[in-house]
């Protein structure tokens, strides 16, 4: 398939064959089955829920401490942003602000690889943030 594109999943070979192989489900086998993979999309959602949030904090706090330390800037040049109280403040704002960022990507992985039954030992180069 090329790359973006999508497929119905009931389309794909494994599950016409074992659709045409298993016995039909029964109403409430059918229900249960449906219910579970509303539950799985639930987590799931939740799961990027939690990874946008904490990017949007990330985003917010960065934005209000560049602003700070520019308009500083803009109203007096001559002042050296090295001994600034004001920058040591944002500096502190955004270290704190990218440690739970951190934190909370972590949590988020973590919770998302138990509900999908996948090995956190395992660890992965790729970050989801």
């Amino acid at each position: 398939m090329a790359s973006g594109s999508t497929m119905a999943l009931e389309t794909t070979r494994p599950r016409l064959r074992k659709s045409k192989i298993q016995p039909e489900m029964s109403v409430s086998e059918l229900k249960a089955e449906r219910m579970q993979q509303h539950r799985q999309q639930g987590l799931e959602n939740d799961f990027y829920c939690k990874c946008f949030e904490s990017f949007h904090q990330l985003v917010s706090t960065t934005m209000d401490a560049t602003q700070s330390l520019a308009l500083q800037y803009h109203f007096n040049p001559e002042n050296s942003p090295s001994g600034d109280p004001r920058l040591i403040r944002a500096i502190v704002s955004l270290r704190v602000a990218l440690d739970k960022s951190r934190a909370e990507e972590t949590g988020a992985e973590q919770e998302w690889k138990q509900q999908w039954k996948v090995s956190s030992v395992r660890q992965s180069s790729l970050r989801w943030l």
